[in-house]
């Protein structure tokens, strides 16, 4: 489809995806360095760090829905979505610095407040980065009614949240070191920049926002738990992504396997930078292949890949860098399309209710992204419990026993090998939601109701 008929004007665009930047510049900041600031600074233990990310993710199992609910249920006169996200832009910033705040003092006081503020403070930002999320992605489904139109901008959303995600990989570490360990004064200047960033997404415009009735909680509910292509590629997605975790252990293999922890920002750069290359990919190969197709064959390159680096081993550096950089376009793969999927999924909701409920359903994306990174980053730290983690207090450098290593380089890649396979047999075997069979149910639908 020609540029010359989008709705959306480049500028327009451009600021929506700047919003996604700022946004991951914060996420990836918490998501990479919260497991080394619990257990390198305040000390707490790598299982008492697994315990504190599963039980966040219970209680986003209620909390995201709730937030999401208020979002359909409510009426603002700026808009359904942007209220939420304009508001939002300065309090996720604050919250993540209260995450990594006082840790000196925290380091010197009992380890039960230790282990209570990192609680609190963890979840009360994983409730409000939901409320930065779900909305955020939503709009992106009224700004047009045209379909290569959206599919070109849930592309490159993700771009932009990429290129967050490189910037905090590739400065924050640089920036902790640089600043000697002062972690709140990182997150400040972090969180500033990324703040300034998010605010772009005020010039948006949200064109189609469907009048509708005010969802009774039974309706909302409902067309989530009644939309099977939703559930089941969550599932499959959960399995797919929350076996990656690179993203938690990174910085671990660079200080404790490769014996240098400077590597952390390059390495980290090597399983993200090559996935930008996957947003301008993912629309030609939806052309080519189709979405389904696309989606497996990344699912696929992901568990044979991590297959490879597991057998070659952790004895060469730049075979791993290599490795990892492949894998990476595989991974920005699988880490675009769920909008697009998700989209899709709200059309077919609308379809079967008559109700569109983006915010809802957006929500489940949002549950599964935290699910994926917190799941994974409690099987990553429960697993290295196990083999023998020895954690430390106010930054004291540990050297880990062999076995240590060694489950660090099992957790990396073979877990991801198996989770992919589990989550690609799950996806071709349930989802069946093709365009063809989208066009499909609508033809009916309007049939039936003329």
């Amino acid at each position: 489809m020609s540029k010359t008929n989008y709705e959306t004007r480049r500028l327009e665009r451009l600021s929506y995806y700047t919003f996604f930047t700022g946004q991951n510049i914060i996420f990836m900041f918490v998501t990479i360095f919260i497991s080394i600031y619990y257990t390198s600074v305040l000390g707490l233990s790598a299982s008492t760090v697994g315990i504190i990310f599963l039980l966040a993710r219970v209680w986003d199992a209620v909390n995201d829905p709730i937030l999401s609910i208020l979002v359909e249920r409510s009426r603002f006169s700026g808009g359904k979505f942007k209220p939420w996200v304009n508001a939002i832009a300065w309090a996720v910033p604050l919250a993540t610095v209260l995450i990594f705040a006082f840790g000196d003092y925290l380091a010197e006081q009992p380890m039960w407040l230790r282990i209570t503020y990192a609680f609190i403070t963890y979840v009360g930002w994983g409730m409000l980065y939901t409320v930065s999320d779900a909305p955020a992605y939503a709009i992106g489904s009224v700004m047009t009614q045209n379909k290569d139109e959206r599919n070109v901008i849930y592309s490159f959303v993700r771009f932009g949240g990429f290129v967050g995600m490189v910037i905090a990989m590739a400065s924050a570490p640089w920036l902790v070191e640089k600043l000697g360990g002062k972690w709140t004064l990182a997150a400040v200047i972090m969180c500033s920049v990324a703040m300034i960033l998010m605010l772009t997404i005020r010039s948006v415009k949200e064109r189609h926002v469907v009048e509708q009735e005010v969802p009774t909680l039974r309706q909302i509910l409902g067309t989530v738990t009644n939309n099977k292509y939703l559930l089941m590629f969550i599932l499959a997605f959960v399995f797919i992504g929350g076996s990656n975790v690179a993203f938690t252990l990174m910085p671990y293999i660079a200080r404790d396997v490769f014996n240098d922890p400077s590597l952390s920002g390059l390495l980290l750069f090597a399983m993200i930078g090559p996935a930008m290359l996957a947003s301008p990919l993912v629309p030609i190969g939806i052309r080519k292949i189709g979405k389904i197709n696309t989606f497996a064959w990344a699912s696929a390159a992901l568990a044979v890949l991590s297959i490879i680096t597991w057998l070659i081993g952790y004895e060469y550096l730049e075979v791993f860098i290599a490795l990892t950089m492949l894998k990476a376009i595989a991974l920005g793969v699988t880490l675009i399309m769920p909008s697009i999927f998700i989209a899709d999924c709200i059309e077919y909701g609308y379809i079967r209710s008559g109700q569109r409920l983006e915010a809802v359903t957006f929500a489940t994306q949002t549950f599964a992204n935290k699910a994926t990174t917190a799941v994974g980053g409690a099987i990553a730290m429960g697993y290295l419990a196990m083999v023998g983690f020895i954690e430390s207090t106010g930054g004291t450098f540990v050297q880990q026993p062999p076995q240590v290593i060694q489950g660090m380089w099992d957790a990396l890649n073979l877990g991801n090998a198996i989770g992919a396979t589990i989550g690609l047999a799950i996806f071709l075997y349930s989802y069946k939601l093709t365009d063809k069979v989208l066009e499909g149910l609508k033809t009916i639908a309007s049939k039936q109701t003329t």
